[in-house]
């Protein structure tokens, strides 16, 4: 008897759909490197209020404290200042980029200086935005820009053209 329900409980199981994979991840990881601890409160509101609650914050008040959450891992991008305590302008970029090279960045940075941005935009930043020109809706713009721009470059293949690239070249 107990052989019978055992197998009927084992067809039932079987009958069940099973999932296709893992399942899908609830909220990207933001870490905001900002020493800055008024404009962490804003990144978490504009986050809260404009991002469906498809984020989740991190924050780290020091260039070598982002860089040791950056080495950990879990990170999906990062809001970099480029004025902080222990590191400053396009300096700060570099070394988040060599911690951590495939986790896009956008700048978030009170420096309105051309240069930094150029030098900051020339490296690869997928991102500037100055601290008091930006709104809320315009982080997350940005936000979802790098990290549909980084999804896009990692299931790019080898052999496949790029998007809106020539597929012949003149002369």
């Amino acid at each position: 008897m107990a052989a019978v329900a055992l197998q009927l409980v084992d067809e039932d199981l079987e009958s069940l759909p099973r999932a296709a994979g893992p399942a899908p991840k609830l909220q990207e990881c933001v870490l905001l490197i900002e020493d800055n601890e008024e404009a962490m409160w804003l990144v978490r509101y504009a986050l809260q209020e404009y991002g469906n609650g498809k984020y989740r914050l991190e924050w780290a008040n020091s260039l070598s404290e982002g860089l040791d959450q950056l080495s950990k891992g879990g990170v999906d991008i990062v809001l970099l200042d480029l004025g902080l305590p222990d590191s400053s302008g396009p300096e700060s970029y570099a070394w988040v980029r060599e911690v951590s090279p495939k986790v896009p960045v956008v700048v978030l940075t009170g420096n309105t200086s051309v240069e930094t941005e150029f030098a900051v935009t020339a490296s690869g930043v997928e991102g500037y935005l100055v601290k008091d020109q930006v709104s809320g809706s315009l982080l997350l713009q940005a936000i979802r820009a790098a990290l549909y721009a980084n999804k896009q470059k990692k299931q790019r293949q080898p052999g496949f053209p790029r998007l809106f690239e020539p597929h012949f070249r003149l002369g």
